[in-house]
């Protein structure tokens, strides 16, 4: 799989709320511009120079990092039919959605659960290490 060609999103593979967010973004995304990897994996550790397990992180196809707010912001503004909350996320200031993002980052396990593994793994779109 050529993953200079499509962008990457990095995942908690066994958190619940970023396999459901996963899973829309791939229905969401009908040009398959991303492609999804656990923070976990060989091919991050290889590809990221830090990987933060608390953290969702994209690199784009011109090799651009993004994390926490700047990542999901960069997604949304890929995706044709949400890119409007990006522009009314904009008017937020990066702090407070950092802010919100840390929080929700720090309660996730608690709030939806956890998976004994990333069930999106069979996934085509996933890149298997």
């Amino acid at each position: 799989m050529n993953t200079s060609q499509h962008h990457v999103i990095f995942i908690d593979g066994v958190c619940v709320l970023c396999n459901r967010l996963s899973r829309i973004l791939m229905r969401l995304d009908s040009k398959k511009q991303f492609l999804f990897s656990t923070l976990d994996s060989s091919f991050a550790k290889k590809t990221l120079l830090e990987p933060k397990e608390d953290s969702i992180v994209v690199l784009s196809q011109d090799e651009m990092i993004y994390t926490k707010s700047k990542a999901i912001l960069f997604i949304i503004r890929q995706l044709p039919y949400v890119r409007w909350i990006g522009i009314l996320l904009k008017i937020i200031p990066g702090l407070a959605l950092d802010y919100a993002y840390d929080r929700v980052s720090k309660n996730r396990y608690q709030w939806f659960g956890k998976h004994n593994s990333c069930p999106l793994l069979t996934d085509d779109r996933f890149i298997k290490d």
